[in-house]
């Protein structure tokens, strides 16, 4: 119950500013991520926040040495903050005079300003009405891939059931997996302002995904190939042959590991994906092989997913890294259920 307290104090902290501070505060190569402009070191493919022309804000990509952040993606065109196309970054703030997505007011370029940076809703978050074919996942939509894939997954009108009537199973034929990140990100996930659970979500959302995938529905994918072969094939696209990636996983369901019964909680998330250090929470993953064109995965779960926020509580584990280490955020589409 203890526990329970402190975790339910300290998460949203966290997702305001402890993991920068702890980040700050220790010692160890995993913690040397400032995630700014001016970093000197940060992990391989990590993205960070950084400022645009005229007050708004882009993202940054690390480098592959790891020294450096690239130059700031403000989203003016196939870039990381470019889904959907138009208008750059959005900046939330009504009534801001800067012709910039966000402030309320339809400038020259954009069809529509709700004042918000929400992807999904009447208005998109590069101020454009929502289509089928904008790679944002909207109400009455089942996925939306752009329509621009080769080997097109995503039906034309955004909807996987083909317009039946009914079926009698609404899950049967649906897809699960649509993506992984371009590139591997690390424990801490930040993408366009936002930190964390919702960052991965803008993430996939911007590569046509409802969300990032559960650990069910990756699960499912891999216990029952033969069901679902587009998702397998998609996988396999995106493993090299002969090859491994590592994904983070994100778990909501008990599961036996080590024999005993554990639980979904923030210690096996890197702290809902905030923290970038090995000293107080666990990261979940999966590590998918492509072995001759077959697909096969292991998951790496947590006994321990206690957090409390004590660098000595003893609740990390070695294995389940946090910090030095970068894997994909795998998308999918909605979680399938009966109607």
């Amino acid at each position: 119950m203890r526990n329970s307290f402190i975790k339910s104090i300290l998460v949203p902290l966290t997702a305001l500013g402890l993991a920068a501070f702890f980040a700050q505060a220790c010692s160890g190569g995993d913690n040397t991520n400032s995630g700014g402009s001016g970093s000197t070191a940060c992990v391989p493919g990590q993205t960070a926040a950084c400022v645009c022309a005229g007050g708004g804000e882009g993202v940054q990509v690390c480098n592959v040495s790891g020294n450096a952040f690239g130059p700031c993606d403000c989203g003016g065109g196939g870039g990381m903050g470019g889904a959907g196309g138009g208008a750059p970054t959005c900046v939330p703030g009504g009534g801001s005079t800067a012709p910039v997505c966000g402030n309320g007011n339809v400038d020259p370029g954009e069809e529509c300003d709700d004042g918000n940076c929400v992807p999904d809703d009447s208005c998109t978050d590069k101020c454009k009405l929502p289509f089928c074919g904008d790679k944002i996942v909207q109400a009455g939509e089942d996925c939306d891939d752009g329509q621009n894939e080769v080997g097109d997954v995503c039906p034309d009108d955004c909807q996987l059931d083909g317009g039946t009537d009914a079926p009698v199973d609404p899950c049967e034929g649906k897809l699960i997996f649509s993506d992984f990140t371009a590139a591997p990100q690390a424990a801490q996930w930040s993408f366009m302002g936002s930190l964390g659970y919702e960052a991965g979500t803008k993430m996939c959302q911007a590569i046509g995904a409802a969300g990032v995938c559960d650990y069910l529905q990756l699960k499912e994918v891999l216990d029952n190939p033969a069901a679902h072969p587009a998702d397998v094939t998609k996988m396999l696209t995106k493993v090299p042959a002969g090859g491994m990636i590592t994904v983070w996983v994100n778990r909501s369901t008990v599961e036996t590991v080590g024999g005993v019964a554990s639980q979904p909680g923030a210690g096996a998330t890197c702290n809902n994906w905030t923290y970038i250090t090995n000293h107080i929470g666990d990261g979940e993953y999966l590590t998918l092989n492509n072995t001759a064109g077959a697909l096969s995965g292991t998951f790496t779960l947590d006994a321990d997913t206690v957090f409390s926020g004590d660098p000595g509580d003893g609740h990390a584990q070695p294995g389940l890294d946090c910090g030095g280490v970068t894997r994909y955020i795998p998308c999918c589409f909605p979680v399938c259920a009966p109607q």
